[in-house]
């Protein structure tokens, strides 16, 4: 595999894309966490670190970094996402 940081950015989406599309578009979220509404999104971004440390361990560094990278900004567009409340009145 090429160590560039674009590859290791498009493959750290594929997980948090997979969790907003079964958060959004099935029951899965609800069957396997009721109470938990982030819980896909933590087990994507749990699943990207892993990918993480097995590409540091390759020599993979900056394939590393785009998954640190996508991991970091789709944990921050959650947690903007699920805060703010802009009210509709």
């Amino acid at each position: 595999m090429k160590n560039n940081l674009l590859i290791g950015f498009a493959l750290g989406l594929i997980f948090p894309v997979l969790a907003f599309v079964l958060t959004k578009h099935t029951d899965v979220q609800m069957q396997l966490f009721p109470d938990k509404p982030t819980g896909l999104y933590v087990i994507a971004g749990a699943i990207n670190l892993m990918s993480c440390y097995v590409c540091y361990k390759k020599g993979l560094d900056k394939v590393g970094n785009g998954f640190v990278l996508a991991t970091f900004l789709g944990m921050l567009l959650m947690v903007f996402s699920k805060t703010l409340f802009i009210p509709t009145e």
